[in-house]
């Protein structure tokens, strides 16, 4: 029986996943451990020893409940800072002459071009942590799915580029090796996220993904199949909480406690004369409040982080024509009521709640947005074992061959 691990590290949460696949192919969940996050700031590790203790619990409950030891991991990388870009995506274009007369395409002349791709993505101080070929272009003449065996002068590719602060990679491994975890791969949050709850028309069509966690909010946009825009907002739901406390003078307990269990994302949705009790900081009785009045300020806070997306997407020259799909918003924040309602009314175009899909086992458990992330991370340790990442699942052989080759290219980036 074949097992996995996946590591989600995020800031409110550390998940780890053990799965195995049965005789049929199917990914089975049998154990998870999950436990408060603490020595981790928005993606980015500020104390390695507390970060370590949160790991190794999680990774010890969930071997607990799987009864057995799975130490090779698949885990999550993103971080944002509001300085510093730290994870940073491209469409690098790059082009080969094959001869002056048309000849036949060969494995040769396509690792040579996604070499040339490799070398013009390097940048200092970042490592490529996603790569996939968006398309390839035979002689100016258009795109083609698979060049081997085409006749052609000339050969082109566009592949998307993933990069994210080298900082911020070795102290994440850092701080898994040394709870004894083996880290065999590292995924682009959002990328996970999007593998977890999106469905391959809709990849096709064009579509966002928005994982809201508690310290970021992954993004990306997929369109014919494949990412063409990835990146970081550096708020989350835990800014909501903190514009609660200091709207409603509350401690961050309670600030979390009334989000929970009166948030709400779409204020127009709440009745004007519904009222809630909150305890105010340093207060001795509850006092009462208009229902609504937190939802301006959660709604006050989401808008913020949509618009961000938003006009990130806009600098990348990405126009919302080009959202057919619409819009999937996941991560723990995806749980608040009205979100997809909001979303829809912000931005016009048609949203959902992202679910991880194509999981067996413990369902009941992890069918929330908030293990989005983790669901996907487990989904790439089995494509991985198979040969094939990215988006390629469905290119057939070529691809996965590709892959396989386009890999080990990136891997020696150092």
């Amino acid at each position: 029986m074949e097992r996995f691990a996946a590591l989600d590290i995020g800031s409110s949460k550390i998940v780890y996943l053990i799965g195995e696949r049965d005789s049929y192919g199917e990914l089975h969940v049998i154990g998870i451990g999950e436990v408060k996050s603490k020595g981790v700031y928005k993606g980015i590790i500020n104390n390695l020893n507390e970060a370590k203790a949160s790991i190794k619990r999680a990774f010890q409950e969930a071997e607990e409940m799987a009864g057995v030891k799975v130490r090779d991991v698949v885990y999550n990388v993103s971080g944002a800072s509001l300085k510093n870009n730290t994870v940073k995506s491209q469409n690098e274009r790059e082009s080969i002459t094959i001869s002056p007369n048309p000849t036949e395409i060969e494995r040769s002349h396509v690792s040579r071009l996604l070499e040339r791709c490799r070398v013009k993505s390097k940048e200092d101080g970042y490592e490529i942590v996603f790569h996939e070929p968006r398309k390839f272009i035979l002689d100016d003449q258009g795109e083609v799915k698979n060049p081997l065996g085409l006749l052609g002068s000339k050969l082109s590719a566009e592949v998307h580029v993933v990069k994210v602060s080298s900082t911020i990679i070795k102290n994440l491994e850092k701080a898994i090796r040394e709870t004894g975890l083996n880290p065999v791969q590292r995924v682009v949050s959002a990328i996970a996220s999007a593998r977890a709850v999106l469905k391959p028309d809709e990849m096709e069509d064009g579509v966002l993904v928005m994982d809201i966690g508690a310290g970021l909010t992954d993004y990306t946009l997929y369109h014919e199949g494949t990412p063409l825009v990835t990146g970081v907002v550096p708020f989350g739901g835990n800014n909501i909480t903190k514009d609660l406390s200091h709207y409603l003078k509350l401690d961050t307990e309670e600030a979390e406690r009334v989000k929970l269990k009166y948030g709400h994302a779409f204020a127009p949705a709440v009745p004007e004369d519904e009222e809630i009790q909150i305890k105010p900081r340093g207060e001795e009785k509850e006092v009462t409040r208009p229902k609504r009045e937190i939802a301006d300020v959660i709604q006050a806070r989401l808008e913020e982080i949509i618009e961000k997306v938003f006009k990130e997407l806009e600098s990348q020259g990405v126009k919302r024509e080009l959202i057919k799909a619409g819009v999937v918003v996941t991560g723990g924040t995806a749980n608040l009521p009205g979100i997809k309602e909001l979303v829809e009314h912000m931005t016009g175009l048609p949203a959902r709640i992202g679910y991880p899909e194509g999981i067996i086992g413990l369902k009941e458990k992890i069918n929330d947005p908030r293990y989005a992330t983790a669901v996907g991370l487990l989904r790439t340790a089995f494509e991985r074992e198979e040969g094939s990442i990215g988006g390629e699942e469905e290119g057939g052989g070529f691809f996965k061959e590709l892959w396989r080759a386009f890999r080990r290219l990136f891997e020696d980036i150092a």
